[in-house]
């Protein structure tokens, strides 16, 4: 019999389905997703709520009774270049927490997913290795108001908060056009069936510096793992493979697995140079049997403009994880090309 109830609001995203995925291949946990359009072919429990809405929310969880923990991966609307709202995201969050509170519910305790942008990795360079103790960026954002919400509340309410620092989320999900991996590969096929190499399309800069990816199971892992550890009780803690990569140097492993001739640098703003490419794109779901999606729900060509313009290096240290008891360290290079390989067997690209 699980001993866990858990609720993930935002759980049909790329983090909060794997979380599913794991807790559910465990008979600790019992859980219930919350998402605006929940799937209709799972066994797990989902529920319909729009988290902005205070009363809409209160109303749904008050059907739920005995939730022990949230894990909370859901996300206000953004554009990719846009800074994500800060009020909408901590009120998102306090809808949550409150309505669980407010019904027959024993809460132990409440995880939030961050990220670099707390350490302003999206503002220009920053000190690197970035660890958890680092002092905030002096321009706001929703981590921190989010942050400290946890802090006053639970203080209030007896239950612990802990925060995961993820940084370039990989994973091998379908259907998520704000996917590194599935935009990689994407961008891949419609250079291959023009015959050109495979370009970066990125800054210079952001070509030779260090980055480091977070395989969404490892962060699935952590995540639990803060949870159920007592010495993790109400802190952050960085979650990245902890291997260090350049795109410089993954590029031609990329170019290998697509058989394709690894390109220079070539900059492009793919949010422009794929404006035309969607009948091009048609053509390669039909050529080669594809699921039929449009060009621009298979890859947000925004959000690889902001992936690969900054020049300066996104490095996060796992020491303090490590010191607390978390050793996993997934192999950031494997992790890409098992994502690219299932893509390719779930007929998203060629």
């Amino acid at each position: 019999m699980a001993q866990n109830k858990v609720l993930i609001p935002g759980a049909t995203g790329i983090v909060g389905r794997r979380l599913v995925e794991h807790l559910a291949a465990s008979d600790d946990w019992l859980v219930i997703g919350l998402a605006r359009r929940p799937p209709k072919d799972t066994d797990i429990e989902f529920l319909s709520v729009d988290l902005t809405d205070k009363e809409s929310c209160r109303h749904a969880l008050n059907s739920i009774v005995g939730i022990t923990h949230i894990f909370y991966t859901a996300r206000h609307d953004f554009g990719a270049h846009a800074p994500e709202p800060i009020e909408s995201n901590a009120r998102m969050l306090s809808n949550v927490v409150e309505g669980v509170e407010a019904g027959e519910n024993a809460l132990q305790h409440v995880h939030i997913v961050q990220g670099t942008k707390y350490y302003g990795s999206n503002l220009g360079p920053f000190k690197t290795p970035a660890e958890e103790d680092d002092p905030r960026t002096p321009v706001d954002n929703f981590y921190f108001a989010q942050e400290d919400y946890l802090i006053d509340r639970c203080r209030q309410s007896g239950w612990s908060w802990s925060a995961s620092r993820p940084h370039g989320i990989l994973d091998d999900s379908t259907g998520i056009a704000r996917s590194m991996t599935q935009l990689i590969a994407v961008y891949a096929a419609i250079l291959k069936e023009q015959g050109l190499p495979f370009y970066f399309p990125g800054t210079p800069g952001n070509f030779d510096a260090l980055y480091q990816c977070t395989n969404t199971m490892h962060l699935a892992r952590a995540i639990v793992w803060m949870a159920c550890e007592p010495r993790c009780a109400n802190q952050a803690f960085n979650v990245v493979n902890g291997d260090y990569v350049r795109w410089r140097d993954l590029w031609p492993v990329f170019a290998e697995h697509f058989a394709m001739e690894a390109g220079p640098v070539r900059t492009v703003k793919l949010a422009g140079t794929m404006l035309d490419k969607a009948p091009l794109w048609d053509q390669i779901v039909a050529k080669n049997g594809l699921r039929r999606q449009a060009c621009e729900d298979v890859a947000l060509w925004a959000y690889g403009d902001h992936l690969f313009t900054p020049h300066w290096d996104m490095v996060s240290s796992m020491d303090k994880a490590r010191r607390y008891g978390f050793t996993d360290a997934p192999d950031t290079v494997a992790s890409f090309l098992q994502a690219f390989k299932q893509l390719r067997s779930d007929r998203v690209v060629p």
